[in-house]
């Protein structure tokens, strides 16, 4: 497993032992990190979100993946760049536990080096679509997520991490 992930591992546990307890919301602003595993070609990224929820149930926002060059066979290397801009709606089964589908649009760059040779580069829009889980703890929570890319390049990955919020909307008197 890349040093990478060891460390983002570490993070992600020792983050969520220093979380502290409060009522478990989705409004406002929010921010995630977690591993991503491309289901293809089996190698691995690391994913970084930005979200809105104006309610409990609706959240949107971008999202950026990267794939840094990892050796796919002894003749070439690839290194895959995603920018989503995705949205869920969470049916939450209990208070901190939520499922939800995930859609929105993806743009890919893949790169390919050849060892010893030329490079090459494709560029393509996408459609995502997915299905997600979650677990409220606190001021964040915890994810995993299947996301497809539907286009010229279509992809599959495994996406897992820890999501904080940053904001929450003021209450209305």
């Amino acid at each position: 497993m890349p040093e990478l992930f060891k460390s983002n591992t570490f993070f992600i546990c020792s983050f969520l032992f220093l979380v502290s307890s409060s009522v478990y919301t989705q409004q406002g602003w929010m921010a995630g990190i977690g591993p991503s595993l491309e289901l293809n070609e089996n190698i691995f990224g690391i994913n970084t979100r930005i979200y809105y929820g104006p309610n409990n149930h609706f959240c949107f926002g971008p999202e950026i993946t990267f794939f840094p060059y990892q050796e796919i066979d002894e003749e070439y290397e690839l290194s895959i760049t995603e920018l989503n801009l995705n949205a869920h709606y969470v049916f939450e089964l209990t208070h901190s536990f939520g499922v939800y589908p995930l859609s929105g649009i993806n743009y890919s760059l893949e790169k390919e080096r050849l060892i010893d040779q030329s490079n090459t580069k494709e560029e393509e829009f996408g459609l995502n679509y997915g299905l997600g889980v979650h677990y409220g703890l606190g001021k964040c929570f915890v994810f995993g997520e299947f996301k497809g890319v539907a286009g010229k390049l279509n992809d599959e990955f495994v996406t897992v991490g820890v999501i904080i919020q940053l904001s929450k909307p003021e209450e209305k008197h």
